[in-house]
C-alpha cells in the first residue's frame, strides 16, 4: 500500500450500475458488452461480498454497463464499489445494521470512500483521510488516450524510480486556489504518477506534447493511460476539439461534476 496525498474531482462520465437482491445468497456480477473483467476479482463483487459478511442479507445480482473507459486511470473500478456499496444502503440502511460503510468501502479500494459522494477533496492516507471542497471551479478537459496502464504496475515502477523523488505537485498551494475559486488552480495540477506510467506507455508523453501545444495544462490521470488537458475557458476547449476533430485524433471532453453518485430506485 502507498500513502496518499491526492486531490480528486468528479467528471461528467459514469458507469451505469444495476443492483438487484435476489431471494438467496449469491453474488453475479456481469458487464454489458465484451469486456475482459473477471466477474468475481472486481471491486463491485468485493463491496457485496463485504457487507454480506457484516449483515444478513440476501444476495444481488449487479449488471455494470461501463462508460468509463477501462485503464484510463479514472476511477472506474472504484466507482463501480462506490455504487454497490450506496446501492445496498439505500436498500438495507446499512448503518441500521452494524455495517461500517467508511471501513468496508476502505477494504474495496483507497478511492472508494471519496466515490461514495463525490464533487472534490483532498485525499491522504491510504484513503481514509478526506477533506471535502466547495466546488467553486468549472473545470474543463480534453482527454486523449492511447493504451490502458495497470494501476499495479504503475505503482511498481514508481518503486522501481525511487517514487519519494517523483511529487509533482504542491496540493497545498493547490488546494488554496480551489477553496479560493481561482481558476489558477490548474497550474498547480501534477502526477507523481507521470513518469512510471509514461515509462510503461509511449503514448502517455506524446499526449502530453499534443495537449500542451493546444493551450491546455496537462495532467495524467490517476495511474494512466489517459491523459486530461484542462481549461478554465469553454471556448478553449472548443477551439481544441475542432483542431483534434480536424486531424482525426480521437478524444474526450470532460467537465467537473458538484456530485458523485446519482440513484434511482425502481420497485418491482
Amino acid at each position: 500500500m502507498h500513502e496518499l496525498d491526492s486531490v480528486m474531482a468528479t467528471v461528467d462520465v459514469f458507469d451505469t450500475v444495476t443492483v438487484t437482491a435476489r431471494a438467496d445468497k449469491k453474488i453475479n456480477v456481469s458487464f454489458v458488452g465484451s469486456h475482459d473483467i473477471d466477474a468475481v476479482n472486481n471491486t463491485a463483487y468485493r463491496a457485496a461480498h463485504l457487507v454480506m459478511q457484516c449483515a444478513d442479507i440476501p444476495g444481488v445480482d449487479i449488471v455494470i454497463d461501463k462508460g468509463i473507459p477501462i485503464g484510463a486511470g479514472l476511477g472506474g473500478s472504484s466507482a463501480d464499489g462506490a455504487a454497490v456499496l450506496r446501492a445496498l444502503d439505500v436498500f438495507y440502511r446499512l448503518p441500521n445494521l452494524g455495517v461500517d460503510m467508511r471501513k468496508i468501502a476502505l477494504e474495496v479500494g483507497s478511492d472508494v470512500p471519496f466515490m461514495l459522494t463525490g464533487g472534490i477533496a483532498r485525499v491522504k492516507g491510504l484513503g481514509e483521510d478526506l477533506f471535502f471542497m466547495e466546488k467553486k471551479l468549472n473545470l474543463f478537459a480534453v482527454g486523449l488516450m492511447t493504451s490502458s496502464v495497470s494501476t499495479a504496475e504503475a505503482y511498481k515502477k514508481f518503486d522501481e524510480l525511487c517514487g519519494e523523488g517523483l511529487l509533482a505537485s504542491d496540493n497545498d498551494k493547490l488546494c488554496e486556489r480551489i477553496l479560493s475559486g481561482d481558476n489558477g488552480a490548474i497550474e498547480f495540477f501534477g502526477n507523481a504518477l507521470t513518469e512510471p506510467a509514461s515509462a510503461l506507455c509511449d503514448g502517455i508523453a506524446d499526449s502530453i506534447d499534443r495537449l500542451k501545444a493546444l493551450g491546455a495544462v496537462p495532467c495524467l490521470t490517476g495511474s494512466g493511460g489517459m491523459v486530461l488537458g484542462w481549461y478554465t475557458n469553454i471556448e478553449d476547449v472548443a477551439k481544441a476539439a475542432s483542431t483534434l476533430s480536424a486531424e482525426k485524433t480521437p478524444f474526450r471532453i470532460f467537465t467537473t461534476a458538484k456530485t458523485g453518485i446519482l440513484h434511482e430506485w425502481i420497485s418491482r
